[in-house]
């Protein structure tokens, strides 16, 4: 501030001077501080949820596709997951017209395998024409590995952006008519890179419906099998893209197209000359919604529209066909995400491993067990990251060993004469040799003590194990009733051999007490051992008492329903007690605090076999357990 003072006037100046505003880097500035996206099915972040401003130089070799050093100053920011499938879609989505994704210009990414101190490049791109948006397809990747993504502005570009990747079994590539339309035979969802025809027959559409004709379009067929709802959402690969949709019931089966019934139809989309936030909720993402009631929306977008029409009741053994079209002609393709109770005709993809637990260089074998009335035509593996080797076709069996020890998941996708493809994955244990006992000493010669007989030191109580719930420290428990850890299982919990366990005749042992800490319970949907989101808060929970207390082990007890045979269910309850297992070790839980049990059906909670009840057949009981000195 500067005074100045003349007669009979006084003025004061306020000077102002910007000074530099001081930012701190992204928390992922650099790869070793990757950001961990935890699910990669069909999964988006928020809009500008992430960003590279104030982000500094990572000091990783330039990717292929990005300009030089000169021109770019290396604002990179850095993710990184573990691959569930074997084709990935990426997408970096920036300051897009309509629907932007961020104030990010230019965007460009690398993505990589490897540590982060011996990056291999797999695949890059950049935004060298102005889109603000940057996506591609990586295949071939190996289930298990975990992959690293740097997100970097093109010519020194900084600003928020959106994040999507999709990670997921390919489906054939579509086609755009009826009779020959890509069979699905599950609801894993997929992404569709492009579509670029009308197909042979652009008429085959019936007339008067919403969408009067295909520009761009993918059919896709199926069969119900159990009957129940159908929802799905359709997202557009590039986010300002208009997408259509036509669902047919196919009366003939799902071979015969001719008598194709369209029972949902949409079309909603842009008020052209209308201002976009007039129509803004008829664009993007569009599909069957459990909120929606209507079953057609016109072009345009009226007051009533929502871009989603009321979720299908499937009826078992009748047939469906969706007809999803690209109005504006881009090329670009979309992303599918089903949901509902319904399910959909199709093989069984399975395999059984001689172990599921095995040292490094031990051979594995590994058989087929896949099933299909029509019969498979196609068998590919890949044995995960180590394996030698590491793929093979054919229905096997095949022999396999590991280089290196750690987790190891092994994927099958098999495919059938009529084009369904499906996948299951399996996870394995594959641990270090032990070291090699050291060489024996020489014995040293000494006279023989003397033996007395002692009786056994009085006052020692018979051993026992009990268990008492701490309700002043213990968290709810989610799973319902469960029992106690019998002394066997506390014996085995902590290792001890049967020759030092505590039995109900030995006198002459200590007594082992046991507090029941935390009790939980994670459930499955049928035939699976799938982790859900939600699962992960109860199993993050057991992390941090865990973590809190390292002198408590746990339990994991794996269990399935009644109906299936013994060694079915014993191969899946194990499956789900390695998934839980898995997630705990990969928080940094040390494997000796962890014991599997697997029950399969000798356990159940319930002999009901109604829907309802399966499911809580279907389970993982967690225990935790704290010696009580």
């Amino acid at each position: 501030m500067m005074h100045f003072k003349l007669p009979g006037l006084q003025i004061l100046v306020f000077l102002c001077f910007a000074m530099p505003r001081l930012s701190a880097a992204p928390a992922n500035d650099h790869c070793s501080k990757a950001f961990v996206l935890k699910d990669v099915t069909g999964w988006c972040s928020s809009p500008r949820q992430f960003t590279n401003y104030a982000a500094t130089p990572s000091g990783a070799n330039n990717p292929i596709c990005f300009p030089g050093f000169v021109t770019d100053a290396d604002n990179d920011v850095w993710f990184k997951f573990t691959a569930v499938a074997t084709v990935a879609n990426i997408s970096v989505i920036g300051a897009i017209k309509n629907n932007p994704g961020g104030t990010l210009q230019s965007p460009q990414f690398a993505l990589y395998r490897g540590e982060c101190s011996a990056l291999r490049e797999v695949a890059c791109i950049s935004d060298g024409h102005g889109y603000n948006i940057v996506e591609t397809f990586v295949g071939n990747l190996v289930v298990g590995e975990t992959y690293y993504l740097r997100v970097d502005g093109r010519n020194n570009k900084s600003g928020t952006f959106q994040l999507c990747v999709n990670n997921f079994n390919p489906v054939p590539s579509p086609s755009s008519d009826c009779p020959t339309a890509v069979v699905l035979c599950d609801k894993s969802g997929f992404t569709v890179p492009s579509m670029m025809s009308a197909g042979r027959n652009r008429a085959e559409l019936p007339k008067g419906i919403c969408v009067p004709e295909e520009s761009q379009s993918a059919w896709y067929k199926w069969t119900c099998e159990e009957s129940g709802t159908l929802t799905f959402t359709l997202s557009p690969i590039k986010p300002s893209d208009d997408l259509d949709f036509v669902l047919f019931l196919l009366p003939n089966g799902v071979t015969d197209c001719a008598m194709k019934i369209p029972i949902r139809c949409m079309a909603a989309g842009e008020d052209v000359g209308a201002p976009f936030s007039a129509w803004q909720k008829c664009s993007g993402a569009t599909g069957l919604g459990p909120a929606s009631t209507d079953i057609v929306e016109n072009p345009g977008c009226g007051e009533n529209k929502d871009n989603f029409l009321a979720p299908l009741r499937m009826e078992a053994g009748k047939s469906y066909a969706l007809m999803v079209n690209n109005y504006q002609n881009t090329g670009n393709g979309f992303s599918v995400e089903f949901g509902g109770t319904g399910t959909f005709v199709g093989p069984v993809a399975h395999f059984t491993v001689s172990k599921l637990k095995i040292e490094k260089s031990q051979k594995l074998t590994i058989k087929n067990a896949s099933t299909f009335p029509g019969g498979i035509k196609k068998w590919e593996w890949n044995f995960g990251v180590g394996a030698t080797p590491q793929r093979a076709t054919g229905a096997g069996p095949h022999t396999v060993s590991y280089g290196s020890a750690g987790k190891k998941s092994i994927s099958l996708s098999i495919e059938t004469s009529n084009g369904c493809q499906v996948t299951k994955v399996r996870t394995i244990e594959v641990t270090a040799p032990p070291p090699k006992p050291p060489k024996p000493a020489e014995p040293v010669r000494a006279k023989e003590p003397e033996i007395v007989n002692q009786p056994a030191p009085p006052g020692l109580e018979k051993a026992t194990a009990s268990t008492s719930e701490n309700t002043e420290s213990m968290a709810p428990d989610v799973g319902g009733p469960t029992a106690a850890p019998t002394l066997e299982e506390v014996n085995e919990a902590l290792e001890i051999p049967p020759s030092e366990a505590a039995s109900p005749t030995d006198t002459t042992q200590k007594t082992v007490v046991f507090d029941v800490k935390y009790v939980a319970t994670i459930y499955f949907k049928a035939d699976s051992f799938s982790l859900e989101p939600k699962d992960f808060e109860t199993l993050q929970k057991i992390v941090e008492f865990l973590r809190a207390s390292p002198r408590q082990i746990v339990i994991v007890e794996g269990h399935t329903n009644n109906i299936p045979t013994d060694d079915y269910c014993l191969k899946l309850g194990s499956n789900r007690a390695d998934a839980v297992i898995g997630y705990l070790t990969s928080q940094g839980i040390d494997s000796q605090r962890i014991t599997r049990k697997v029950l399969g059906k000798k356990s159940v909670v319930t002999k009901d076999i109604s829907h309802p009840s399966r499911r809580k057949n279907q389970r993982v009981v967690i225990k935790l357990l704290q010696k009580t000195d």
